[in-house]
């Protein structure tokens, strides 16, 4: 029910347009650690809930090859539901999402697709065993799941560290809703990361003076962890997946220089 409610209530106020706010946003400066990902990177992650269990486990790589990054995300869950993830983004013009698609698989079976492609704003969904198709008009600044963990990664080097975007989201059909981003601490990840201390990203909806203070606290708020280091890489994540679990995500050391994901 709660869930329901979040995804009424989004729809409402995108509909409604005051939470769109693209024209005072910009798009992401590409983050140092995004260039030397022309040596290819691959690491693991591993999900948790709140109180510490294992609830699954993500293979996440990526690459750059010229002025366009692609990446793979391979997640598992220990209640059997699997993703696959792959993303493009451009890089000669700041940090633009190019290319997203998702398939989720349950005792593999498909139940859920998710195809973006944001050059032409055409998307294809499939959920509960329907298919939709849909044309929408992004703004350069709008961005996608998996591509934050990589595109936030600028924000700890801005002054203010601080960033406004774009997000699209499926609930379960797609809308776009404002995102700030901005550092509130420095700290250690809840469950660890490789790094002594990591400046925590806070993410929320912004959704205009009406609407924060009528429905932002209904839209789920998520935390990033970056390395306090000249060029900040992703240490871990806090907050709710698309499929309504609470996890906190932990990066590992990566475990190779080669990406064994399929890297497209």
């Amino acid at each position: 029910m709660e869930r329901r409610l979040v995804a009424i209530v989004v729809a409402v106020v995108v509909t409604a347009g005051p939470c769109v706010s693209s024209a005072t946003a910009a798009v992401l400066a590409v983050p140092d650690a995004v260039y030397a990902l022309r040596t290819p990177k691959e690491e693991t992650h591993v999900l948790r809930s709140p109180g510490g269990a294992v609830v699954g486990e993500q293979r996440f790589a990526a690459s750059v090859a010229g002025d366009r990054l692609a990446l793979a995300v391979a997640t598992r869950f220990t209640s059997g539901e699997e993703w696959d993830e792959h993303g493009e983004a451009d890089l000669a013009d700041g940090f633009r999402a190019r290319r997203f698609d998702k398939i989720v698989r349950r005792d593999g079976r498909v139940t859920q697709e998710q195809h973006v492609d944001f050059t032409t704003g055409k998307i294809a969904w499939l959920v509960d065993g329907v298919h939709a198709e849909r044309t929408m008009t992004f703004a350069p600044d709008t961005y996608i799941g998996s591509m934050l963990a990589l595109g936030l990664a600028g924000v700890p080097e801005r002054t203010p560290a601080a960033a406004s975007f774009e997000a699209l989201t499926f609930r379960p059909d797609p809308v776009v809703v404002t995102l700030h981003a901005e550092a509130v601490d420095e700290e250690a990840h809840p469950l660890g990361t490789p790094v002594a201390l990591a400046t925590k990203l806070r993410v929320r909806a912004d959704l205009g003076p009406v609407g924060n203070v009528l429905f932002a606290g209904l839209i789920p708020t998520h935390y990033f962890w970056f390395t306090r280091t000249a060029a900040p890489e992703f240490v871990g994540f806090a907050g709710a997946l698309a499929n309504g679990l609470q996890v906190v995500v932990t990066a590992t050391t990566p475990l190779t220089t080669t990406a064994h994901l399929e890297v497209r």
